[in-house]
């Protein structure tokens, strides 16, 4: 079993109390920073977005507001939900503590590029000595997001591609990446199995290995159920920024804005690295390009994104710092 050390109340000057008052310190400066920067960033066009802002704060889109307001949380909780689920197969874990999981990982994702601080985070959050065996379940928990996540984008691919303004190669570039995508993922299903019959000889190895034994533990129903709660959850997202395009009366049908959605949050899969950059940028950007052939306003698609980037990221990655800080190490018993 691979051991670990407990979340708890640390003696006060114990070195890993010392340390993981560091790591606090520079998780919590990575975020605000990238907060910082976001904003600082819209400074260009702030002065039209915050005039777009004024034209829909209105009495009549009050009902939407609140609708997009109350998925925020609904989001995050299927979130937490899924892994709940996941995590199950290891450690019990309430629905308290699996938000709290998923909120502090949102948190250090922030400020660690790609998936790796959205799992550091979570497996951190856990209150166990088996913490690490938890990376197996953060990775396939990430993995059926991953994955909803291309098939929505393919389809939304598929219903818009004519239509896009982009070169033959990258084009095609794009068809090979969702088909290979699309096929792989349901293929490499039977293959978690050989993790079990692996047998390392080095220590590293079989270290990694007890870190990902889980992986190959899932029944199909448990897979399933974590997939229905990604599926359910990214219907939620779709929702919401559908709703926040809608505030603007584009003459554009639902479905179209849709598959949009979809796009834009296809290209915020598959470049996971530009997260370091600047998440709003990059969906900013997409949603331009997605957006080109309709002739809608930029400064109206760009707000739209600012406003959900604002209810679903900086909220909840606040509260992730809060929950951050709360969190005090002991040695296991």
């Amino acid at each position: 079993m691979v051991q670990d050390k407990e979340l708890s109340i640390p003696k006060p000057k114990s070195n890993q109390a010392k340390l993981l008052w560091v790591v606090k310190l520079v998780v919590t400066a990575l975020v605000l920073s990238y907060i910082y920067r976001t904003f600082r960033n819209e400074q260009k066009g702030i002065g039209d977005i915050g005039s777009v802002f004024g034209t829909i704060w209105s009495v009549q889109n009050a009902p939407v507001f609140a609708v997009m307001l109350l998925l925020v949380p609904i989001n995050w909780a299927l979130e937490s939900l899924k892994w709940q689920k996941l995590i199950s197969r290891i450690i019990p874990l309430s629905f308290r503590d699996a938000m709290r999981g998923t909120l502090t990982g949102l948190a250090v994702g922030v400020a660690v590029p790609a998936q790796l601080g959205d799992t550091l985070g979570r497996v951190a959050a856990l209150k166990s000595d088996r913490r690490l065996e938890a990376i197996g379940a953060a990775l396939i928990s990430n993995g059926i997001q991953f994955y909803v996540s291309v098939l929505a984008g393919s389809c939304g691919w598929i219903y818009l591609n004519d239509q896009l303004a982009i070169p033959e190669t990258a084009r095609s570039v794009v068809n090979c990446i969702l088909i290979a995508i699309v096929f792989l993922g349901p293929a490499l299903l039977p293959f978690r199995k050989q993790i079990d019959k692996w047998e390392p000889s080095r220590p590293i190895f079989v270290k990694i290995k007890g870190y990902l034994n889980v992986i190959g533990s899932y029944t199909p129903s448990e897979l399933a159920t974590g997939t229905g709660y990604g599926l359910l959850r990214y219907f939620v997202f779709l929702s919401q920024f559908v709703l926040a395009l809608s505030l603007f009366d584009f003459q554009v049908s639902v479905l179209q804005l849709a598959a949009c959605v979809t796009l834009i949050f296809l290209a915020k899969t598959l470049i996971p690295a530009i997260n370091v950059l600047g998440d709003l940028g990059l969906r900013e950007f997409t949603a331009l390009v997605v957006f080109a052939p309709f002739k809608l306003p930029a400064e109206q698609i760009i707000a739209a994104t600012f406003l959900i980037w604002i209810l679903n990221v900086v909220g909840p990655i606040l509260v992730g710092i809060f929950l951050v800080w709360k969190y005090k190490w002991k040695k296991s018993r």
